[in-house]
C-alpha cells in the first residue's frame, strides 16, 4: 500500500494499544510503520535494485520481529523497563498490519526472505485505495482526538477497514470464477490466469492469462453483490488482432500502453491479446543478460513488447502486465538498447523504460 495508509493505520493501532502514553504511542506508531520501507531509499541508488529489493527482507516476517525488538529496546532505555512489553506488542501489530496491508496488493512481498525470495500476494487491494485510506483516517483522527470516544470511533473504523479488505477478498473470488471461464485451464500450455485489482472500485478487476509467446487480459466489472456461484452466465469477444510486434491492442503511436477499454460486465467482456515480439535469442553481452534475469526474478506476467532494429544497433522492450490499467501507460517497463555489435549500450526501468541508467 502507499505511505499514507501505512502511517494512518499505524497511528491508529497505536492508539488502541496500550502504550508509555498517548503521544509516545503516535511517535512509536510512525516509527514502526516506516521502517519496513526503509529500502525505498534504493530507488534512488538503482532502479533495478530497487524492483528486486523492494518488499524483500525488510517486510519479511523476521524483520517484524527483530525491528519490533529493536523499537521496544531503544523505549526501555528512553523511559526504563516498563516500556518495553507495551511497545513490543505494538510493534508486533503495526509491523503486522503493515505486511498484510502490502501482502493485499499484487506487488508481491518476500515474507519468507532471507530463507527464500519467493513473492507472495493476495491480489485483494489496488495499490492505492482511497476509500480504504479514508476510512483508516478518519479512524486516527478521531482516536488522536480523543482517549475516550475517539478510541471508540478508532476501533469501529479499523473493524470497517478489516471488513472492506473481506469485501475485496470476495470480489476477487467472484473475478477469479470469471477468468477462469473466460480462459479455462488446458486451453494453452503453462497457462497462468490471475485476477488483479484495478484502482477506484472494489468491483474492478484485470483477469490475466499467460502462456508462452502471448498474454491474455479483460477488465471486467463485477457485479454490486460479490457472490462467485451465482451462475450468472460469462460471455466475451476477441479484440481484433495487434499488428505483428506491437504486443497490444493501442492504436498505432500510442506506445506501450494499455488498451483504451472499458471496465465490461461478465456478459460482455472484451479479450485482448499481447502478442510477443520475434525472440531475441539474447545470449550476449553477459551484463544484458543479467539484467534481464534481475527483472524477469520481479515481472509476474513478463512479454517481450518490442524487438526493433535500428541503424545504431537495436532496441529490446519488455513490460510486466500485471500493471495494465485502461488507456494508461504500463509501469516497470524495463529497456535494453545495445549498439551496432550487440554490446550493451544503455537500459532503463520505468514507463516504457524511460528512466535510463
Amino acid at each position: 500500500m502507499d505511505p499514507v495508509t501505512h502511517v494512518t493505520a499505524g497511528l491508529l493501532i497505536s492508539q488502541l494499544a496500550p502504550g508509555p502514553s498517548r503521544a509516545w504511542s503516535a511517535v512509536a506508531g510512525v516509527i514502526f510503520t516506516l521502517l519496513p520501507d526503509i529500502d525505498w531509499f534504493l530507488v534512488y541508488w538503482d532502479r533495478l535494485a530497487f524492483i528486486r529489493h523492494h518488499r524483500g527482507f525488510s517486510h519479511s516476517l523476521l524483520a517484524v520481529l527483530l525491528f519490533a525488538l529493536l523499537v521496544a529496546a531503544l523505549g526501555r532505555v528512553l523511559g526504563g523497563p516498563r516500556w518495553f512489553k507495551p511497545l513490543l506488542l505494538m510493534g508486533l501489530a503495526i509491523l503486522g498490519a503493515h505486511l498484510l496491508l502490502d501482502l493485499a496488493t499484487s506487488y508481491g512481498t518476500q515474507l519468507l526472505n532471507p530463507i527464500s525470495q519467493r513473492r507472495f500476494a493476495l491480489d485483494w487491494l489496488f495499490i492505492i485505495d482511497p476509500y480504504f485510506t479514508a476510512v483508516l483516517l478518519a479512524g486516527a483522527a478521531a482516536a488522536l482526538a480523543s482517549p475516550a470516544w475517539g478510541r471508540r470511533v478508532g476501533a469501529w473504523c479499523l473493524a470497517a477497514a478489516g471488513g472492506y479488505l473481506l469485501v475485496c477478498a470476495l470480489f476477487h473470488l467472484q473475478a477469479m470464477v470469471v477468468a477462469r471461464q473466460v480462459f479455462p485451464p488446458g486451453t494453452q500450455p503453462d497457462q497462468e490466469v490471475a485476477a488483479l485489482p484495478q484502482p477506484f472500485s472494489p468491483r474492478r478487476w484485470l483477469l490475466l492469462a499467460a502462456s508462452p509467446g502471448e498474454v491474455r487480459q479483460a477488465f471486467v466489472e463485477l457485479p454490486a453483490v460479490p457472490w462467485p456461484d451465482s451462475g450468472a452466465p460469462v460471455t466475451w469477444t476477441e479484440a481484433p488482432p495487434a499488428p505483428p510486434g506491437q504486443g497490444s491492442q493501442a492504436p498505432p503511436g500510442q506506445g506501450s500502453q494499455a488498451p483504451p477499454a472499458a471496465y465490461r460486465p461478465p456478459q460482455a467482456l472484451v479479450v485482448h491479446t499481447w502478442k510477443a515480439a520475434a525472440s531475441p535469442g539474447l545470449k550476449e553481452p553477459a551484463d544484458a543478460r543479467k539484467i534481464l534475469d534481475r527483472y524477469l526474478e520481479f515481472a509476474r506476467f513478463p512479454l517481450l513488447y518490442r524487438d526493433q532494429a535500428l541503424e545504431s544497433g537495436r532496441v529490446l522492450e519488455w513490460l510486466d502486465l500485471r500493471f495494465s490499467v485502461p488507456g494508461r501507460p504500463i509501469p516497470f517497463g524495463l529497456q535494453l538498447q545495445l549498439d551496432a555489435h550487440g554490446r550493451l549500450e544503455k537500459w532503463g526501468i520505468g514507463r516504457g523504460g524511460g528512466e535510463q541508467r
